[in-house]
């Protein structure tokens, strides 16, 4: 793979984009005077598969306070959600920003964040491999390896094996969604690491006196892209063959 070309396409493409969304170009740039900026996750996926993207997850190189500042001067519309993300909605692009000390991985200190090598550090920091693109909006250097080891491999991993790494990111059922999404529209395997967290999930659930299926189908109502593939039916499906072959411990999965 040809970086150098792939920054400059990437430059190119991005700066369109801000032409489109004049407020969001002003935004940045303010932010810029102060700070860096790395896009995250499914916009660069998106632009390496040539497809349109809807939405923009921007990781900002500046502290909550100052951030806010910056949004507040700009007269943007802003939400703030319970996991201190920040969105706005521009003409033709939603967004979402967040600081870099309020992203989880850092703020419960289980990524270091190595000060000389953030935009590894970021990438890093992705729970799955299949989100982790990272590029510094300054400099257009980025980071796809484990990206590419998904497309490569077809298997979707998480990045880090530690317990508390996976036990403390604050969106279970999303993840477990998003799990099941990739798997029926990409025919996609789970590697080991994923299988146990999936599993280990689904249970605690089931631990807890939930009917998984009906907490899962819940959470599938919050996201439009994964109500047209997945319905009850393929829940079922895919929490039994996961039980099915179940190497991990003795749990079995009984629906009732």
């Amino acid at each position: 793979m040809d970086y150098k070309h792939l920054k400059l396409q990437f430059k190119k493409h991005f700066g369109t984009e801000l032409n489109n969304n004049p407020r969001l170009k002003f935004l940045l740039y303010e932010i810029f005077v102060y700070g860096s900026a790395y896009i995250v996750g499914g916009y660069l996926r998106d632009f390496l598969n040539s497809k349109k993207s809807r939405d923009l997850d921007i990781i900002i190189d500046l502290n909550d306070e100052k951030l806010i500042e910056i949004i507040d001067k700009s007269n943007c519309q802003y939400s703030i959600n319970r996991h201190k993300g920040i969105k706005l909605q521009f003409d033709n692009i939603v967004v979402d920003m967040w600081s870099i000390e309020n992203n989880w991985a850092f703020k419960n200190e289980l990524v270091k964040l190595n000060e000389k090598d953030k935009l590894n550090s970021i990438a890093k920091g992705c729970f799955y491999n299949y989100d982790s693109l990272v590029i510094n909006l300054h400099t257009f250097n980025l980071n796809i390896q484990h990206y590419r080891s998904y497309v490569k491999n077809k298997r979707l991993d998480i990045l880090l094996k530690s317990p508390i790494y996976k036990n403390l990111n604050p969106t279970t059922e999303a993840n477990i969604i998003r799990a099941f999404y990739l798997k029926k529209k990409e025919q996609i395997q789970f590697s080991s690491n994923t299988k146990k967290y999936l599993i280990d999930k689904i249970g605690q659930l089931k631990d807890n006196g939930f009917n998984p299926i009906d907490i899962l189908e819940e959470t599938i109502t919050k996201y439009p892209k994964y109500q047209n593939l997945l319905n009850k039916n393929d829940l079922d499906k895919m929490i039994n063959d996961l039980y099915s072959a179940n190497q991990f411990d003795n749990q079995i999965y009984i629906d009732i």
